[in-house]
């Protein structure tokens, strides 16, 4: 869980950094065009996410199951909302070909923060 954790951190620290400091540049390989109105909200998602970093930081050092476990639960919902999102994004043509690699990501990540769900 704690690889899990990390990896997930360092993933979403570095996503959430580049939409907060230049939310076009990290979309554009997306083929993704932001405007006046969706750049703050694409900044406003990079802060949610640097948060999500800080809650798996915390929850990677810590010592109670139910924050872990409470962090697992929460972030396998993000993962999997986030996962129908991006596919409709990816389906209605708004991002090319690279977007199937970040539904693939949010999938994966999906698969393995619900395998800590049903893991005994």
């Amino acid at each position: 869980m704690n690889t899990l954790f990390l990896v997930t951190l360092i993933l979403e620290g570095l996503v959430g950094i580049g939409f907060v400091l230049a939310p076009s540049l990290a979309l554009s390989p997306f083929g993704v065009t932001l405007n006046d109105i969706s750049t703050p909200f694409a900044r406003l998602y990079g802060s949610a996410v640097i948060g999500l970093s800080i809650l798996l930081w915390f929850a990677r050092k810590s010592d109670h199951p139910e924050f872990k476990r409470g962090a697992v639960c929460s972030l396998f919902v993000f993962y999997l909302v986030s996962t129908v999102v991006l596919l409709k994004t990816q389906i209605a043509g708004l991002m090319n070909a690279l977007g199937w690699s970040l539904i693939g990501i949010h999938a994966v990540l999906s698969v393995w923060f619900g395998y800590f769900i049903v893991k005994k």
